[in-house]
């Protein structure tokens, strides 16, 4: 499904990047109502995320393209010294918006079908990815001797 410019995942990418600064808008107040120590976090500091997220849930890209923006956010985070728990909480709960915008994007654009269930898959599957490479980003930083690469949007708290 990825990659096609015409395909359902393309007009699915298009539909929620026209309203990519609305989602993110979403994914900010969300995270701050459910996770305390990120209330400092702004739009800014994760449009370019949401935008990578939104493309590999929509299947328009795979999701080993963003892998390593992900893998760094954590690392980032680990350096910055937050803890992993609330850090995964975060995630998790920006991941739930885009599962519930692709869904509500999908339903619209496909009424339930074989490609509506498709599109799902992918956006689940996406959620698992990027949330994990982040995770792992984060453990790997945490470790002693570990190269120090930091992805700092989340870290400057």
């Amino acid at each position: 499904m990825a990659g096609t410019d015409d395909g359902p995942a393309a007009v699915l990418r298009r539909f929620l990047a026209e309203r990519a600064d609305e989602i993110t808008a979403e994914v900010v107040g969300e995270i701050a109502a459910r996770v305390p120590a990120y209330t400092h976090l702004r739009a800014g500091d994760v449009s370019n995320l949401v935008r990578e997220a939104i493309a590999v849930y929509s299947g328009a890209r795979e999701a080993s393209a963003v892998l390593p923006v992900f893998r760094a956010l954590g690392a980032g985070e680990a350096l910055a010294g937050h803890d992993i728990r609330y850090f995964e909480c975060a995630l998790r709960t920006a991941a739930r918006v885009l599962v519930r915008r692709t869904a509500n994007a999908a339903a619209r654009l496909y009424p339930p079908t074989a490609e509506f269930i498709t599109i799902m898959e992918i956006a689940f599957t996406a959620e698992d990815e990027l949330v994990g490479a982040a995770v792992e980003g984060h453990h790997r930083a945490a470790r002693p001797g570990v190269a120090r690469l930091r992805y700092p949007l989340f870290s400057d708290n």
